[in-house]
């Protein structure tokens, strides 16, 4: 982010919505780090290539790695986004230099989307009314678009973008050139031309129950979609770092639909992400001790090919935990550090949500003071929706016994906020922290 931009953030809805913060603040350890990059826009590719960089000492001699799967393209930052990664074809490149002197790239106001998705597999609309109705199973969507990204990952990842798009509140379509061509700013910067102007009414901002729906069909989505590629597209290298690039992007907009949307979509996507990295963090360890195992043996008792494949394994399991680790670290820094004191409580509210799942199910990276502390800012919120999703947070914290050592600080540092909230003026938040305190008690 330039600095005329950051001049502009609270034209984006970004302000400190969280009240007294700088007395509050603890001592923090972790993901302290994460704080300079509190004023760092849409750095999402940077930051995964920095964090690769930083390669964990291994306890036992390690194989040759196996040959990992690049992104065809390599990928160049641009101050407030990232390009989408793309694989080169001297014959496709050819031809795009030859049509792009003659074609203007503007947003398309087409409402038929399938037009630029190669007219094949599912579209745009297809998941679109799907995640709106709330009638289709989730599963066959998700499998139903998976086949069509697994016959072009290109045009797979066009349409879950115009799905994006579409779910944000905006007419405008993502074209194949656009995708080829443009980076990730640009592509943001076309699309919020084509915005309504009453960029107030977006499907998240509906109300009723069409609201309710729509957001748990989001919801569950980004959950079924992390769960089906957690195997093997997870880690490709193309997908989700692409995907989580331009979602980044979408969160730093002026248009609230943009921000909304894919601050809700990223933060659900990291918290599959967790889920996934906590299951290859399991197997590393299981891994591991039987490799300890089969090494203690005498070297006539021991199966080298087991010991050979255990190594391969460890290693496999390695760079996956390590990848994963990158991109929620690169999900946190470029969206929740920004979005959690968002001007748009139900952003904040979001946001605080999500935290307090990651913190219950990956305590080894999430349950330290670096994170704890936003949790602890937040209780100072003016709006009662974020104080009352913020004491619910702790109370699934504080019901897990093993975690009362790690929240000691936080206790300390906090404790005078959270009696004072016993008297808050909702009494919905005043009865969950007397819950809380409860809690904390016993």
């Amino acid at each position: 982010m330039d600095r005329a931009e950051r001049t502009n953030r609270g034209e984006r809805g970004e302000e400190p919505a969280v009240a007294g913060r700088g007395a509050a603040e603890p001592t923090t350890s972790g993901l302290e780090e994460l704080d300079d990059f509190s004023d760092s826009g849409s750095d999402y590719e940077a930051t995964i290539k920095a964090s690769k960089r930083k390669k964990r000492a291994a306890p036992e001699p390690q194989p040759p790695k196996r040959p990992r799967r690049k992104a065809a393209l390599k990928v160049t930052s641009s101050p407030s986004s990232s390009p989408i990664p793309t694989p080169p074809d001297p014959s496709l490149q050819q031809q795009q230099q030859q049509n792009s002197r003659g074609t203007s790239r503007q947003v398309s106001s087409r409402p038929v989307r399938r037009v630029y998705e190669g007219n094949q597999g599912i579209s745009a609309e297809d998941i679109y009314d799907a995640v709106r109705s709330g009638k289709s199973a989730m599963v066959a969507v998700v499998d139903e678009w998976l086949d069509s990204y697994k016959q072009s990952r290109e045009v797979g990842l066009l349409v879950l973008i115009n799905f994006i798009v579409q779910s944000c509140g905006c007419k405008g379509v993502v074209s194949r050139e656009m995708l080829d061509n443009m980076q990730n700013a640009e592509i943001i910067s076309t699309l919020t031309k084509e915005f309504n102007e009453d960029s107030m009414n977006y499907p998240l901002s509906t109300p009723g129950p069409q609201l309710k729906r729509f957001k748990a069909g989001l919801r569950e989505f980004a959950q079924v979609l992390v769960r089906s590629c957690r195997n093997s597209l997870i880690y490709d290298e193309y997908l989700f770092p692409s995907l989580l690039a331009l979602l980044t992007g979408l969160s730093d907009s002026q248009v609230r639909g943009f921000r909304h949307t894919s601050t809700l979509l990223a933060m659900k996507l990291m918290t599959g992400l967790v889920e996934v990295a906590v299951i290859v963090s399991v197997q590393l360890q299981t891994t591991q001790r039987q490799y300890d195992m089969e090494n203690s043996k005498k070297a006539h008792e021991r199966a080298s090919d087991r010991v050979e494949e255990l190594q391969a394994t460890i290693s496999e399991l390695r760079e996956k935990r390590e990848e994963l680790s990158s991109m929620m670290n690169a999900t946190f820094r470029g969206v929740f550090v920004h979005r959690y004191r968002d001007r748009l409580p139900e952003i904040r509210v979001v946001c605080i949500e999500e935290l307090g799942m990651w913190l219950k199910m990956d305590p080894e990276d999430f349950l330290n003071d670096g994170c704890l502390k936003y949790l602890g800012w937040t209780l100072h919120d003016k709006q009662s929706p974020v104080r009352l999703q913020c004491v619910r947070a702790l109370q699934g914290l504080y019901q897990e016994k093993e975690f009362i050592g790690r929240l000691e600080l936080f206790t300390s540092r906090f404790k005078e906020r959270m009696l004072s909230m016993v008297l808050d003026k909702d009494p919905d938040v005043a009865v969950e922290m007397v819950n809380l305190l409860l809690l904390i008690q016993q």
